[in-house]
């Protein structure tokens, strides 16, 4: 389609696994991972009827953190209201969410490597539990700091899904950034700002 636009059934979510791949190559290609810190990449399935996928992989892995990514409902559409459904735009960069199943020190180095590498992002809220892979993983064994990323889409579950390949790319650096950004000393527990 026009500039970075494009359209096709599936983008929910093959385009996850793109950035997934994308991201590895990043880490491979411009390095940055500490040496001792592992990268773990998995495809799941049944993530719409339960998330049995994410169960079983989560619980095999065993990570101190992961990172979940996902299609968002893109908002920016004519006929609907960004009060009621918030305000989530294709080609305004990759999605970080907050809530409940988000760890908040997750959220704050993905939002602070964003912010480190000059990319725009939009923040995703979401007042409950997420319907996402997410929920499973951040209650996997003993718990995971999860976080959760994506790409606004258009017409999701339709054949004319439509995103922008600038923001599936900028996904896959914010990926890559965070691993990066993790050492093995990092302390995911949730704490009070001090004042």
């Amino acid at each position: 389609m026009l500039g970075d636009r494009a359209t096709a059934r599936g983008f929910d979510n093959t385009a996850g696994a793109v950035i997934i791949a994308e991201a590895l190559r990043h880490l491979k290609e411009d390095g940055g991972l500490h040496r001792d810190v592992g990268v773990h990449a998995v495809a799941t399935v049944q993530e719409e009827i339960g998330s049995r996928g994410a169960q079983t992989a989560t619980y095999a892995v065993n990570p101190a953190t992961g990172l979940v990514v996902d299609m968002d409902h893109a908002t920016d559409l004519p006929s609907l209201s960004e009060a009621q459904h918030g305000s989530l735009h294709v080609g305004k960069g990759p999605t970080i969410a907050r809530g409940p199943n988000i760890n908040p020190v997750v959220f704050g180095l993905l939002t602070a490597a964003a912010e480190e590498e000059g990319m725009s992002y939009q923040v995703h809220t979401f007042a409950a539990t997420t319907p996402t892979d997410a929920s499973a993983m951040q209650v996997s064994r003993a718990g995971v700091a999860t976080g959760l990323v994506g790409v606004p889409l258009r017409y999701m579950h339709t054949p004319s899904e439509t995103l922008s390949l600038t923001d599936v790319e900028n996904c896959a650096r914010l990926v890559a950034a965070y691993c990066r950004r993790i050492r093995p000393e990092t302390d995911f527990t949730p704490r009070l700002p001090r004042r």
